[in-house]
């Protein structure tokens, strides 16, 4: 009966090791998660509210004025529109870098934003322009190579006067 040599051995044991599936690259999944960012202000900024919900999750957690709210999908596109249509946005800026952690796996991740909105209302509703400073977190997970928004957690203030 032939004798397997100890390295051959070693090397049969941890061969299963290396067969998972490759790290995930996280530069990548940071540069795509900018990018959902990036698109966000630019659905604000051109009160597109499909663009904004598009990369929502099918169950979708909103967090707010001592609420928790899951809406669909359309009932949030519904309910953006409705404040697109009456809103005129001339800023819709970060005031600090968003802070984007994600998972060992790539399969979730978190953005921290800061932001400061100024936004004038239309129509009946119209008034003196508003100046608000937003701070979220926005919990991601990867579904189908993408990644989707799954909870929003936020709280507004106004905004401190420019100096």
């Amino acid at each position: 009966m032939p004798r397997l040599c100890p390295p051959l051995l070693a090397l049969l044991a941890t061969a299963p090791l290396g067969c998972g599936p490759p790290p995930p690259d996280l530069a990548a999944e940071r540069a795509a998660l900018l990018q959902l960012h990036a698109e966000q202000r630019r659905a604000h900024l051109e009160h597109d509210a499909g663009l904004l919900t598009a990369s929502f999750a099918d169950t979708f957690y909103s967090l707010g004025r001592g609420r928790v709210t899951t809406p669909s999908r359309a009932e949030s596109t519904r309910r953006f529109q409705a404040y697109f249509d009456q809103s005129a946005f001339t800023a819709w800026d970060d005031t600090a870098p968003p802070v984007i952690r994600i998972s060992p796996d790539g399969q979730m991740a978190y953005v921290i934003v800061q932001k400061r909105v100024t936004l004038t209302a239309r129509g009946a509703v119209a008034g003196p322009p508003e100046d608000v400073q937003y701070a979220w977190l926005a919990t991601y997970e990867k579904r189908d190579g993408r990644w989707q928004l799954t909870a929003l957690a936020s709280t507004d203030r106004p905004a401190e006067p420019s100096r």
